[in-house]
């Protein structure tokens, strides 16, 4: 991949093309864009006007992804059932889009979950919720019918309420219907 790091002289004219994958190719130009493309084929498909970001100079004071309003996202394999989870359950806001799920957070944070048929579960914490109490939160989700992991390994290891403590913040850990790990956790600083 070229390095366009480097100032970008609009008198120049010139342009590059690469292969991101077997079905996914870029394009830079000295308009200062890069375009993102699909494959199908031998055939290139033009992308949508989501898939072309401004290419930026290293020097200057914006760089392309500084002020993005970034989100994460992960999957599940049944949304409907993950949905109910979200919503009812953990009673956070959640609306769905073409079949995808999104989480809409406290500070106008938003998770994207999406479907795929062939879903591994994470295994790493995907979603932390800084509470106030652990312990209250847990009590709550235990009544709402979740359930907390218990851990006894080395440097891991819960109480019988799933909650870790004296070993870093305070934590506890549960899965969501697809089996993906999330935390309540104890809340730090002014947030």
């Amino acid at each position: 991949m070229p390095d366009v790091s480097g100032d970008i002289h609009s008198d120049l004219d010139w342009s590059w093309d690469f292969t991101l994958g077997c079905d996914t190719s870029a394009r830079g130009t000295s308009r200062s864009e890069c375009r993102i493309g699909f494959i199908y084929g031998s055939e290139e498909h033009q992308p949508l006007d989501s898939q072309i970001w401004p290419v930026k100079n290293n020097r200057g004071k914006d760089i392309m992804l500084k002020d993005s309003k970034a989100f994460s996202g992960f999957s599940t394999e049944d949304i409907p059932k993950t949905k109910e989870f979200y919503s009812a359950t953990l009673g956070l806001d959640v609306t769905e889009s073409h079949g995808v799920l999104t989480l809409h957070l406290a500070g106008g944070n938003n998770v994207l979950i999406y479907p795929k048929p062939n879903h591994l579960p994470a295994t790493f914490t995907v979603l932390n919720f800084p509470v106030k109490d652990v312990d209250r939160a847990v009590d709550e989700l235990t009544r709402r019918g979740v359930r907390f992991e218990i851990y006894d390994l080395p440097d891991l290891k819960t109480d019988k309420k799933g909650v870790m403590r004296g070993n870093g913040p305070t934590i506890a850990w549960f899965r969501d219907p697809a089996g993906n790990i999330l935390s309540v956790i104890e809340q730090t600083g002014e947030s």
